[in-house]
Order: C-alpha cells, then structure tokens, then sequence
C-alpha cells in the first residue's frame, strides 16, 4: 500500500474499538453475544455501510457486512467470532471484562481469541472504506457466535442457513499469524490446515461398596489405570502434507545446518523425539511440534462417586482427541483403544469431526509471504492449528481458509498459554502491526 497512512492513528482506533468489545460479556456458556454484535453494526453503520445482525437463537448474534468491489473477483471473507471462553476474575492482573491499556498491553479475555481478530479486520474494512479504494473483490466481514462451543448458533447456522454471504475465494481467519522462535529466529505462521475433533468418555466399571472395607475391583482404581497408560504414552507418528511443508520450510530458514536437520528429522518415526528434545524452542513449541505429528488424546473431565464413604460403581472420563486432517474415526478409536488397555472401555461422545486442510499455493498465500517479507521483513511459512476453528464449516466450498492475525514474538509471552489462559493480552504495538499487514495483504489481492 502506497497511500499517505498514519499507521499510529489507525493502529490506536483499532486498539480503542478492541476495548470497548472486550467490555462485553459473551463468555460461552451462554455466549449473549447481540448486544456486541449490535454495538459494532451502530459502528458499521455510522460508516455508510449496512451490516446486518442474524440471531440463531436469543441473545445468539451474528454481524455480517458487505464492503462491495466491482465483482472482477470473487470476494474476500474476514472471519472472527464474538464469544470467548470462561474466564476466571481473581486469577487475573487486570479483571477480564474491561479491557485495560497497561504497560502496552490490552487485558482481557478474548484480547487473542478471538475479539482481536474482529477489531483488527473492521479497521482494515473501514480504511478500505474511508479511502475509497477501488476493490476489485467484495470484503465480506462475519463475526459470529458460538465458535467456543461448536458454533451450532454461529458459524455453522450460517453456512446452512445464509449461503449467499459464503460465495467467496478466500477468507482470512484467526489462528496463525504469531511468530515462532526457533533457534532465536522468528518464523510466522499462516493457518492452512486443522486438526477435526474425536470426544470420547472413557468409562471404568467395578464393585460398589463401603468405603470402610476396601476392594481390589474399584471403578476408580481402574480408569486411574487407563489414564495413566493413556498420558505415559504417545500416539504412533504421522506427517500429513502441510505438517511436512511446515517443517521442511523452517528448516530451509534455518542458518545453522544442525538445527534444520533436527527440523526434519522430527518427520521421521524414529528420530522425532530425539530431535524434538533436543531442537532450540521453548517448551511450549516443542508440545506443539509434537501434537502436529501425530494424533492426540488428552483426559478433560472427571466423573465419579456420589458420597464420600461409597465406593462407586462407574468412574468416567472425558477426553478430548484430535485427528489429523485426513484420520478417520476407525483408525483414531483404535489408537486410543491401544492406549489405554483394557481396564476401561471407550464410548464416542459426540460425532467426529476429521481435520481439514487447504492448498496453501494461493494468491492469497502470495500476498501474505509477499506483505511480510516487505513491511515485516519476516519469512511465512503454512502451518497446521492442532486446535480447530470456524474454517471447518467452510472446507466444502469453492474456498481456501487461512487463519492469519499477525504478531510480533515478544519475549515472555506464548500464544497458546495466552489464549485461554489466566491475563489474556496483546500488546498494542502487535495491533498496529496487524492492522497495518493485512491492509497490504487486502491491497495486493486487489492489484492496488
């Protein structure tokens, strides 16, 4: 982008608006989230332009707005969603819900997940806007509900319910963005692929009784057997094709041959984890890199027992898998089933969802490497979520999603521990940074 710009100024307005939607309430459950989608359509509105507010349900508010270009292209959807998870208040510096500047940090929940994205992405809309930009592509911008519990009253409501808003080429959405230090060296992140979902309980049975006379055949004794062979263990190894693109264009980035071998020896079974232990990343990173080669299944939830002085019946677990784009439900069951033995049996939860993933030889891959590489001087590289978004809903369309907000690294933070952790932040210079990548990213899929 070429224009007279005051980053400064834009970044502030955008760092202003972020507060103001972190100052609503939407944790899911129950999610409330039209009265913040009715704030941001007043603000929309108050711009020329006409958004739109749908309800799912009650209180289940979804804004969608339409910035139109001449139609020579097809448009560009900006994705975010309105409602956070819990948070918990007197863990926190600064409380959740308002949205405080201090020492350069924005504090509260949702400042990463994902009202950051929203706040980001309207500024860009309204600077296309405001500057009267000649867009050859519609920008389509959704902020939705309910993306924290499934987005049966966001996203997926949506798709099915107002296709007409979904005729897109591409969309930009949360998730990737942030840099990755390895090896002191920061490598950014573009979200081209997620992992799907496989909930399962894991269900103990044994011999009730009174407590007062112990026996060998407890409910609990026998699921606290098959978690732990669960958790000492790891799933059996596997590289999917944006994990290897992933890994291969790190270790082309990396100066020292040492470390790019270590990168691409995690893609082999019989080498990863030693090449994982010893690879130069936090340990949050080295977590990260383990989960993207294979699947993953951890225990969430407890269930059992109903008086102190009874020895129950049934003890139950929830836990919470995540399948690699292209896994089905057969073959992750059975990994687990190995896991855990036979001292518990495992009952499917809830439908499984696959992982998805999108080409990431794009235009809009292009402009991202392109824009960052000129403003950011930094090196893009695809990159698979281990987590899931709202994406998943759109992987049938005629449409490439990838999850882009960027951000500085910054010394002593961590996304994932952030993003729905205790004193979620972002620092105001990260949303300047953003505001100020993805309106070149905006202009180079319009050829401005």
């Amino acid at each position: 982008m070429t224009m007279r710009i005051d980053w400064e100024k834009e970044g502030a307005e955008a760092v202003s608006r972020l507060q103001a939607m972190l100052r609503f309430d939407t944790t899911n459950p129950p999610g409330n989230e039209l009265a913040l989608a009715e704030y941001m359509s007043r603000e929309l509105r108050s711009e020329g332009l006409d958004p739109t507010v749908l309800c799912s349900q009650d209180q289940r508010g979804n804004l969608l707005v339409r910035l139109r270009g001449d139609g020579s292209e097809r448009p560009l959807l900006l994705m975010s969603h309105l409602d956070v998870v819990p948070a918990e208040p007197d863990r926190w510096t600064h409380p959740p819900f308002q949205g405080e500047v201090d020492r350069g940090f924005v504090w509260g929940r949702g400042a990463i997940d994902s009202k950051l994205t929203g706040a980001v992405q309207i500024q860009v809309l309204l600077m296309c806007k405001r500057m009267g930009l000649p867009l050859k592509r519609d920008l389509v911008l959704i902020a939705s509900a309910d993306e924290e519990k499934g987005a049966r009253f966001g996203m997926e409501w949506l798709v099915s319910e107002h296709p007409e808003w979904f005729d897109a080429e591409f969309g930009l959405n949360e998730a990737g963005g942030f840099a990755l230090m390895v090896d002191d060296i920061p490598i950014y992140t573009c979200q081209v692929a997620e992992k799907g979902n496989a909930s399962f309980d894991l269900v103990a049975h044994g011999r009730p009784g009174h407590s007062s006379v112990p026996h060998n055949d407890n409910a609990i004794a026998h699921l606290g057997e098959a978690l732990h062979q669960l958790g000492s263990g790891l799933m059996p190894h596997s590289v999917v094709p944006c994990v290897r693109a992933f890994f291969e264009s790190v270790a082309s980035e990396m100066p020292d041959t040492l470390v790019a071998d270590l990168l691409r020896a995690v893609l082999v079974p019989e080498t990863s984890e030693a090449a994982l232990s010893t690879l130069p990343v936090n340990e949050a990173t080295r977590l990260m890199f383990r989960a993207m080669v294979r699947n993953t299944c951890a225990p969430t939830v407890l269930e059992a027992g109903v008086k102190r002085n009874v020895i129950p019946s049934q003890a139950r677990a929830q836990l919470s898998g995540r399948p690699l784009p292209g896994m089905d439900q057969p073959t992750v069951e059975a990994q687990i089933r190995d896991a855990i033995g036979d001292t518990a049996t495992l009952e499917l939860a809830e439908p499984f969802r696959p992982g998805v993933a999108f080409d990431h030889d794009t235009r809009l891959f292009r402009a991202i490497r392109d824009a960052m590489a000129q403003i950011g001087g930094s090196v893009v590289v695809p990159y698979m979520q281990t987590g899931g978004t709202d994406a998943r809903f759109l992987s049938h369309l005629n449409m490439h999603v990838y999850g882009f907000v960027p951000m500085r690294y910054e010394a002593g933070l961590d996304f994932f521990d952030l993003c729905h952790g205790h004193d979620e932040r972002v620092s105001t210079d990260n949303i300047g940074f953003a505001v100020q990548i993805l309106s070149d990213v905006v202009c180079r899929l319009n050829e401005i």
